[in-house]
């Protein structure tokens, strides 16, 4: 059910929340642990918000586990080494940064880490952009190494475009 709200409806993710709910026992709950990472704090909100839209529907259904993390905290190496295995037992990861920003290579190099850890194909890397994404440019080559990160390790890869969120 969450990846129909990812955009691709699996037969087995939505049968799990919906048999989950049926039982009286909450510990038979399906668990999703989510990690977003992010660029600074405007970035982090944009994710904090999406991951609460998606979310929505499937709270009384499912258990949900988030962990954010900053670029920067990333590059120190006992709270990456952290967050490295965190993401790598994660369902999904985001990565919610600026459409003409470019990943640093200390980024480059986490995802690299976490990776290499990944060993379950259900899991699912989304990048979050502040806007539309261009053909060509820092958000091209953005998405298209993670869309390589992604297919080399087997696992999902959603784009999606999250606007300024208001103050109200």
């Amino acid at each position: 059910m969450l990846y129909a709200l990812l955009g691709e409806v699996t037969p087995s993710a939505k049968s799990g929340c919906a048999d989950a709910y049926a039982g009286p026992d909450l510990n038979d709950r399906p668990k999703f642990n989510v990690v977003i990472i992010y660029e600074d704090i405007a970035a982090g909100k944009r994710a904090k918000h999406f991951y609460d839209r998606v979310i929505r529907e499937l709270v009384d259904e499912c258990d949900f586990s988030l962990e954010l993390w900053n670029f920067q905290v990333l590059a120190v190496p006992e709270i990456g080494n952290s967050a490295v295995k965190a993401a790598a037992q994660a369902d999904f990861v985001i990565v919610s940064m600026y459409c003409k920003a470019q990943l640093s290579g200390q980024t480059r190099d986490w995802i690299e880490r976490w990776s290499g850890l990944i060993t379950d194909s259900k899991s699912a890397l989304v990048a979050l952009l502040d806007q539309p994404g261009m053909k060509r440019g820092t958000a091209a080559s953005t998405l298209e190494y993670l869309r390589k990160v992604a297919d080399r390790k087997g696992i999902s890869f959603y784009t999606h475009t999250t606007f300024g969120l208001s103050t109200n």
